[in-house]
Parts: C-alpha cells; structure tokens; sequence
C-alpha cells in the first residue's frame, strides 16, 4: 500500500528537478548570450547617402543628408538588460514631401525614427512618426497617424501651447506643444536664432509612459539645427512590465547636405 505514493512522490520530486534545470539551463544560455544575444551596429555614413541617392530623381533645395553631433542611447530593462550607445555622428535624411518634408533619422541599424512634417494654415504641424527599435534580434516599429499637432503655430508666440494628438494601431499619444521660444544656437561655429519647441505627450495603450521632444528650428526651413529626445515607457508582457529608456541629443554639424 505505501508503494504507490512513494513512488508518485519519487515522480513529483523528480520532475520538479527536471523543471529546475531546464529552467538553469535556459537561465544560463540567456546570462552567456547562447539564446538570447543583443547587438547594435551603427549605421554607414556612406549606405545613407546611397540610398538616397537610389530614392531621389529631381531632389529640392533641402533635400540631402546632414550630419548630427549625437550624444546618448536607449536601454531596456528585459532579460538582464540591454544597452545601445548612439554613434558620436548620425545622420537625418531630409526629402520633400507633397505638404512639406520628410525625415529619417537612423542611429543603428536597428533604431531609427521617422517624422513628417507640413506647412498648413496653422503653421508646421506633424503629420506622422514613427519609431523603430530592435532587442535582442526583434524588432519594434511603432507608425503614428497626428491630427493638429502645430509644433510652429503661424503666429509664434513664447509661452503658446497646442494640443498634440497621435495614434497607433495599439494606442495614443496625447500632450501638449509648447513654443519655449528663439534661443542662440552654433553650427559650424556660426551662431544663428533657432526657434525651441518642447512636445510632452503621455503615451497610453499598448505602450505606456511619456514622450519628450525638444526641437530647434532654422525659421528659414522646415530643417531641425537641434533634436532632444527623452523617453520613460514600459510595455505589459507575461514576465512583467519591461522598461524602456531613451536620453539623445542632436546637434546640427553642417547646414550642407551630403549628396
């Protein structure tokens, strides 16, 4: 009679066991980088300018690729964590675009960001974002869809505010922009006047946190001299909230286009 639950204890013993180190084997494999290995390779000055010039048939005035002075990176707390530091130079695409431009900023070949922006009645509004991110060999690309984000207002005032309104197919955005005001600025040791607008939105949905952009306009053009990016967001999975940092900093280092 005692045969049988000693036996079913020996099992349950046992396979709890077995479940430990499954669980140690794939812990390990993730800690040495066998399963789970995370990489970010800075993307070539020379493929940019390439593929723009595959794309573009009759380009504008604007048009080109111009190089930032960049400080910062993103991170996320995932799997022990994973760190990618941006190149000390990338570089923002910018194309004409029927309302106004387009441009395509890639740090890494996995992390880059897109904004489209229009000259309407109100002023320069975003029109579109979207945003790129790869960890460990997945990637993230989130597309925004903006309705009266005016980050210029047609009469700039220091101090004005407008609401920003974003969606994805998995949530919103929601803020405010904000006219901080003209601020001195140097590119390529020439000083010039920048205009300084600050987006804050709060992202909710599928993604949740907030969303700052500092922008730093030539008012001759629809040209960012400055970009600040600061990003707090987490995203819901089964192994709990995973948090994602982002602290990046633009500086325009030449108001001439690479073609």
């Amino acid at each position: 009679m005692g045969r049988a639950p000693r036996r079913w204890r020996r099992f349950v013993v046992g396979f709890v066991i077995l479940v430990a180190l499954i669980v140690g084997a794939i812990a390990a494999a993730i800690a040495f980088g066998f399963l789970l290995h995370d990489t970010a390779k800075p993307v070539s000055i020379h493929d940019v300018v390439r593929r723009f010039h595959e794309g573009e048939r009759d380009p504008a005035k604007l048009d080109g690729v111009y190089l930032y002075v960049t400080h910062g990176g993103e991170s996320v707390d995932a799997l022990g964590g994973a760190h990618h530091r941006y190149p000390a130079t990338t570089s923002i695409t910018a194309v004409r675009v029927p309302c106004g431009v387009r441009l395509y900023w890639q740090a890494l070949e996995g992390r880059s960001s897109t904004w489209t922006l229009c000259a309407t009645r109100l002023g320069i509004e975003l029109d579109s974002s979207q945003v790129v991110h790869r960890f460990f060999g997945r990637t993230d690309r989130t597309t925004y869809a903006c309705s009266g984000s005016v980050l210029v207002p047609v009469h700039v005032t220091s101090g004005a505010t407008s609401p920003f309104r974003c969606r994805s197919s998995r949530g919103r955005e929601a803020g405010q922009a904000r006219v901080i005001g003209l601020q001195e600025v140097s590119v390529a040791g020439v000083r010039m006047s920048a205009l300084h607008v600050r987006t804050v939105a709060r992202v909710t949905g599928g993604d949740h946190g907030t969303e700052i952009v500092d922008w730093w306009f030539d008012g001759r053009n629809l040209l960012p001299i400055r970009i600040g990016l600061t990003s707090r967001t987490s995203r819901g999975f089964f192994i709990g909230d995973v948090h994602y940092r982002e602290d990046a900093e633009l500086r325009l280092g030449s108001m001439t286009p690479l073609r």
